[in-house]
Order: structure tokens, then sequence, then C-alpha cells
């Protein structure tokens, strides 16, 4: 890890209040050369221009301004920066939520992200906002959705705290450079993702799919290791062990 990002990381857990500084954060990990100095600066210009300070008012206001969503550029890696958002005005929800809870906190209005499933919402003033259609939406649409979906409403609609948005920015962006094969970068985000969360089993398993890319079969056992030390249940533990037995099956026979 870089030190100076890891010294960035470690200071926003120690007061995570602000989404946008997480953003900021995950952006200079995701990039080094992320400009987090002009995305602050634009998004105060931004707060002192808006003709309102509703959530309505402001999705409103950042569609006459060009911003979107970014559609079939969807799962791009950058899309998760909140400065290359707000220099393409393309996004994908949490990006572009980000920048609608933080124009809202710049005007004094209280914001908060909700973790929805596969969607990030906002609420702004308690109302509740669709980041990526930039416009309002409702309780009951979004029940709707569970239910086509076959999704429980469990957990749908908790509020995201602000490191938990920064996790999910991470995520998303370690899965898109994972999924076009780019397994180092993908362990050096995930490196920072367990300073967030340590005992993550999840992350562990994720990165014993990167060393298998890099076909590094004594570093994929290490992490499955680890993986069932944290295991949240004795069924996962057990698959885990299943998996790490055929793993240590195939460096024997790698050796001999």
């Amino acid at each position: 890890m870089n030190p100076q990002l890891e010294q960035a990381l470690t200071g926003f857990l120690d007061q995570p209040d602000d989404p946008v500084e997480g953003a900021l954060v995950a952006a200079r990990i995701i990039n080094a050369q992320a400009d987090v100095e002009w995305a602050r600066d634009e998004l105060h210009r931004l707060a002192a221009e808006l003709p309102g300070d509703s959530g309505a008012e402001i999705v409103a206001e950042l569609g006459r301004r060009g911003f979107a969503g970014a559609d079939e550029r969807h799962f791009e890696v950058d899309n998760n920066r909140i400065d290359h958002v707000l220099r393409t005005r393309r996004g994908i929800p949490i990006s572009l939520g980000v920048i609608c809870i933080g124009l809202a906190r710049r005007r004094g209005v209280p914001a908060a992200g909700v973790n929805f499933p596969r969607h990030f919402l906002v609420t702004v003033r308690g109302a509740l906002l669709d980041p990526y259609a930039l416009a309002p939406t409702s309780l009951d649409s979004c029940r709707t959705w569970l239910r086509e979906n076959d999704m429980r409403e469990d957990g749908a609609f908790d509020v995201a705290e602000p490191r938990d948005i920064l996790q999910r920015m991470l995520n998303n962006a370690r899965i898109a450079v994972h999924d076009r094969g780019d397994y180092a970068r993908s362990l050096d985000i995930s490196d920072y993702q367990l300073v967030i969360a340590p005992r993550s089993y999840a992350l562990h398993v994720e990165r014993a799919d990167a060393w298998l890319g890099l076909e590094a079969p004594e570093m994929v056992a290490s992490e499955l290791a680890l993986a069932i030390e944290h295991a949240p249940a004795k069924r996962i533990a057990e698959r885990l062990r299943q998996r790490l037995a055929r793993v240590r099956r195939l460096r024997k026979s790698v050796v001999h």
C-alpha cells in the first residue's frame, strides 16, 4: 500500500463523517492522480450556484447542467471517482449519489445515502431520490422493484454510513479491474478494503480468486485460510475448507 494513501484512509476512518471525503479517498486509491482538491472546489462552486436546496431541486439542477447516468460505460472503473464524474458529468448511482449528498450538505441540508441493493439511493430532507435517474423516487416504487426481483426488504432502506459508501465504491472498482483480468490491481485495492473491514471473509475469498488468476496457489491457500478463520457460519467455513483442500492438492501436483 502507498503510505500516504493508507494514512489518508485511516485518517478518514478515525472521523468518518463526510461521505464526500471518503469518496475522495476512494478516488485516490483508484487513481493516485485523482484531482481531489479540484473536486472539493467544484462541489463548493456548484452548491453555491444551486437555485434551491430541496432534493428535487438538486437533482433537477444537476440534470440541467448535463449530469446523467453513464449508460453503456456504466462499469468503467473511473465512474467510482467523483473527480472524474464531476468533469465528465457521467456517473453511476453511488458516485452521482455522493455528489447529491455533498451538494445538500454544503447547503446545510441533511442528506444521506441508502444501501438499496444494486442501486444506491439518497435521501435529502427525508425525500428519497434516485441519483442515477436524477429524479425523486418513492418507497412504493422501490418495494415494487424488490418484489419483482424476488428480493427481501430487510436492510434495503438502511442508511449508508460514510465508511460503507467508501467500501462500496472500492468494491465496484475492484470488481471492474478484476473482471478485465487486472488481478494485481484488484489485490492492491483490496489491501485498502481490508483496512476498512479486516475480518471480511468475503474479501479474502475474492483475493484468493485474484491470486488464482495470477497462478499463485500458495497465496490462494493463504487467503482461503484467512477466509475460514473469519467465516460467519460453519457451513461456509466447511465449503472453504473443501476448496482449500483442493488447492493444496494442486500445489502438491505443481511441486512434483
